[in-house]
């Protein structure tokens, strides 16, 4: 049974938010593969059989609870895009910073999507691919090549699994760090660090007047 058979719309806000409460708790410790769903029940006080009516397994539960954080992170993205009047490159900068600091920010959401979800499920598995936060980012990766500051030998998809890459071994290490960052320090490092990775190496020259 997939999400786009099982109907929540009857399920209670209130048992809604029990759920996702205990499910964060618990899977950002890593107990993912520890805890059943008769444990997920007990903790958050509903039975057994209302995770299986509106959820079915763990897998389509976990990603039902981090949904409302991911849409969030996306419409964070789209606002930030929004405020920035520079260039593709100006706009990468500030969409990566705002990409890696929205994880940083929240470091439980970051913990199940990087150290509890498997990579493969995130490419592989239709209701884990983040639609719409790799169409924003290929998005301004095709506006950058337009305008030749981002280079044209690797399309936008190859560049975002690129980036992906690199953002997520940074994000973990982070995670696997107890002390305190400065997040905007640390996310305008990344981006210096990340940035010959995908800026063209002969971008377009501006002539004085």
């Amino acid at each position: 049974m997939t999400t786009s058979t099982l109907d929540r719309r009857n399920i209670s806000p209130d048992t809604l938010e029990k759920l996702r409460s205990t499910v964060i708790d618990l899977f950002s410790q890593g107990l993912f593969h520890k805890v059943g769903i008769r444990e997920i029940a007990k903790q958050a006080q509903v039975g057994p059989q209302t995770i299986y009516k509106y959820f079915g397994n763990k897998d389509e539960l976990i990603f039902a609870c981090i949904r409302p954080d991911l849409d969030r992170m996306n419409q964070t993205l789209n606002q930030t895009l929004a405020d920035c009047e520079g260039n593709a490159l100006e706009k990468l900068r500030v969409l990566i910073g705002s990409f890696v600091g929205y994880y940083l920010r929240h470091r439980r959401l970051a913990e199940i999507v990087y150290l509890t979800i498997p990579a493969r499920q995130w490419v592989v598995d239709q209701e884990f691919t983040q639609h719409e936060t790799l169409r924003i980012f290929i998005n301004i990766l095709k506006l950058g090549q337009q305008e030749g500051c981002i280079r044209r030998d690797a399309n936008a998809e190859e560049l975002v699994d690129l980036m992906a890459g690199a953002f997520g071994r940074y994000i973990t290490r982070k995670l696997a760090n107890p002390e305190p960052v400065n997040i905007d320090a640390e996310c305008d490092h990344l981006y210096a660090l990340a940035e010959p990775l995908f800026k063209s190496a002969h971008p377009p020259t501006t002539t004085a007047p």
